[in-house]
């Protein structure tokens, strides 16, 4: 069997970089496209980090050629879910959530691309509606997703929709960023909205792998079922 070949875009993010060991790991040909180009700074004695290809581009503008012979397309790209003030913050966080992605997506199914995982979110009712730019970004995001897996029979997608999402994250120098110290013990208490990263990761690997082998052309993965 070949070696898998798979994009990663935002993969040298909080849970692009979990997803990124996990492939690694399992032997696969990871490619992970972000803005800097760059492996992360607190990857920088990991050695799993060095078999990634830290490729510098834009999911909102994908290299075509990168994508050939690709055996899936895992899509992270994202900003926080928090309210924006003004018309332009409130655009760039349509565009971070939704827009990105739907480029990726679509440059995909342009190129032969027949395996889709997309991180999409669990979005409570009084926060989903287009008044967020969250929202209205993941629903953009989550339709692209939809719009692939009807391309052809062949064409799978999969959406994982976790809640919040803990784990231990880092500053761009490197430095640990000890939020994980609250969010780990509220965790406990509060299982049906909060998940960590390594579940979430986890899930995402064997979804790119297709080691789960869902016979459905689009598969929706709530937060319960991560």
């Amino acid at each position: 069997m070949s070696t898998p070949k798979i994009i990663v875009y935002g993969g040298n993010g909080f849970v692009g970089c979990k997803v990124a060991e996990g492939l690694a790991s399992a032997g696969a040909k990871v490619i992970c496209v972000s803005r800097t180009g760059s492996k992360p700074a607190h990857l920088a004695k990991e050695s799993w980090a060095d078999n990634i290809e830290w490729v510098q581009g834009d999911a909102s503008k994908p290299d075509l050629g990168l994508l050939k012979d690709c055996h899936a397309v895992v899509c992270l790209v994202g900003s926080p879910p928090v309210p924006t003030v003004g018309k332009e913050a409130y655009e760039q966080q349509v565009f971070n959530n939704g827009e990105t992605n739907r480029a990726a997506i679509a440059a995909a199914g342009e190129t032969g691309v027949k395996r889709v995982v997309l991180l999409g979110a669990k979005i409570p009712g009084f926060l989903s509606g287009d008044w967020l730019g969250y929202a209205k970004g993941k629903r953009m995001s989550l339709e692209a997703a939809k719009e692939f897996a009807q391309l052809s029979d062949d064409h799978r997608a999969v959406v994982i929709q976790p809640g919040g999402i803990f784990g231990k994250r880092h500053t761009a120098g490197g430095a640990e960023i000890p939020i994980d110290i609250v969010m780990r013990p509220m965790s406990m208490l509060l299982p049906s909205q909060l998940i960590s990263v390594d579940r979430v990761a986890e899930r995402i690997v064997n979804e790119a792998l297709n080691k789960t082998q869902n016979p459905q052309n689009l598969t929706i993965i709530s937060h319960s079922e991560i």
